[in-house]
């Protein structure tokens, strides 16, 4: 597949999961039992961006693309780093 496309379908997909996660723990929510599901739908959509720079990643590197799959990997590395050192 293509890099745009394959980007933009796993963000699609990521998205319309934490969405249905998040219209989930709503309706649970109304139960009273919904605050799992709404802090997962939120996870979800948190990370949606890491699952796109990895689907660019791997399709980078598919295309023999050395340049910008080191610059999607140093990206990568970046936000892991900084989100460790936020701990």
């Amino acid at each position: 597949m293509e890099l745009n496309k394959s980007t933009a379908l796993m963000l699609r997909a990521v998205v319309m999961i934490g969405m249905v996660l998040m219209v989930a723990g709503i309706a649970a929510e109304l139960l009273g039992m919904g605050d799992g599901l709404l802090h997962a739908g939120i996870l979800v959509l948190i990370l949606s961006p890491f699952a796109g720079i990895i689907v660019s990643l791997a399709c980078l590197l598919k295309e023999r693309d050395m340049f910008w799959a080191m610059v999607a990997g140093i990206l990568l590395a970046i936000t892991v780093v900084g989100i460790l050192i936020s701990l």
